[in-house]
């Protein structure tokens, strides 16, 4: 006997705005991480070898993450206002600057060696 999608005890698998949140909730978790390593590979580079970008750094960082979160949340309210979607759609878009950023923080290292 097939399992519908809504009987699934996987979130990825549920047609609800909630499931969704729950499955894609580990994969903006990893993005997160993904950021935060990176830039702590580059403060760390920083503090070592260029000590008078740290704060310029920092800086840029938590500029940035303003930049995100007012970002994502317009583009999640702007598709779905009201809904309970607009936490996926946001979560969905602050995974992929977190991807994209992580990505940009990496390549000013790559560019050092």
């Amino acid at each position: 006997m097939a399992i519908s999608a809504a009987e699934s005890e996987d979130p990825c698998q549920q047609g609800s705005a909630m499931a969704a949140n729950l499955c894609h909730g580990p994969a903006w978790q990893a993005a997160e991480d993904e950021l935060q390593r990176s830039y702590d590979r580059l403060l760390s580079h920083f503090k070592e070898y260029e000590p008078e970008l740290v704060v310029e750094l920092r800086d840029a960082q938590r500029s940035w993450i303003r930049q995100r979160e007012q970002s994502c949340s317009l583009y999640a309210r702007s598709r779905v206002q009201g809904s309970p979607w607009t936490g996926f759609w946001a979560a969905q878009c602050m995974a992929e600057q977190a991807r994209a950023r992580a990505a940009w923080l990496k390549s000013m290292l790559e560019d050092e060696f």
